[in-house]
């Protein structure tokens, strides 16, 4: 256990020193705040921890990146577009700024165009991340003996014990009468974030569903996705972010998530 924890949670020490550990990842630190940085992860098995699923995570978005080269076809046009604005050059300066303007056009074009791929790339690389994470984290809990930190039956136990080990209130909910028996909960690490985990159970299935306030206010409908044999489901609404995943049929997980939406 790390010596700079409280009986509450994280101390002053972790909290100060987490929102550096990117900063750090990056190199955007000063030697000596490196150097105070690598010491403090040396003694905090919890920072540690967090801070080689950052390393793991950069290293997995920078390896699916798809780089994207510019159609021939557009090449091409802009070649076109600079030759004749070098051929202008004997015309009077009016008619050589606006070849200059088409060609510089294009290249903003282009670039604006592969800037967006890029970023949907990105986004649909960081989702398939964050996905496997809450995937893995579901497949921990029930290895391991960290299902539960907290095990009751009663939303209002279950909600109370996340005050001071969470900068957020969950909502919790119980759906016994409708078949997803509330048993507990805990605290996990999505996305490099402290999220809530809300654990149900339904006959012999179990379903962690993790949530953590969204960086978007807008709301989404359900995204499906399969893994392994599990099915997870993702949406975002009232400013939190969701993400539920179990090995139950999908129609069954998805009435699980109609129910707590």
């Amino acid at each position: 256990m790390c010596g700079c924890q409280s009986e509450r949670g994280v101390g002053m020490k972790c909290a100060s020193s987490r929102h550096l550990l990117e900063l750090h990842l990056d190199g955007e630190l000063s030697a000596s705040e490196s150097a105070e940085i690598e010491e403090h992860i040396e003694n905090c098995a919890l920072c540690d921890a967090l801070y080689r699923r950052l390393e793991q995570l950069q290293s997995d978005i920078r390896k699916q990146i798809t780089r994207h080269t510019a159609p021939a076809k557009l090449q091409r046009t802009i070649q076109v577009a600079l030759r004749k604005a070098a051929a202008s050059e004997s015309q009077p300066p009016r008619v050589r700024w606006n070849w200059m303007a088409v060609a510089a056009s294009l290249l903003l074009f282009a670039s604006l165009a592969l800037n967006i791929a890029s970023l949907r790339s990105r986004d649909s690389a960081a989702r398939d991340i964050l996905a496997q994470e809450v995937l893995s984290s579901h497949l921990r809990s029930l290895m391991g003996t960290h299902l539960l930190d907290v095990p009751s039956s009663d939303q209002h136990t279950v909600k109370p014990w996340f005050n001071g080990k969470l900068s957020f209130s969950p909502d919790v909910k119980d759906f016994s009468s409708q078949g997803f028996r509330l048993v507990g909960g805990r605290v996990e690490y999505i996305g490099n974030r402290p999220v809530a985990a809300l654990i149900y159970q339904r006959r012999q299935h179990f379903i962690n569903l993790f949530t953590w306030p969204s960086s978007s206010p807008s709301q989404s409908g359900y995204s499906e996705l399969k893994r392994s044999g599990y099915n997870i489901m993702s949406w975002t609404e009232d400013g939190m972010t969701c993400w539920a995943v179990s090995d139950l049929q999908t129609g069954e997980l998805e009435q699980f998530a109609q129910l707590y939406k």
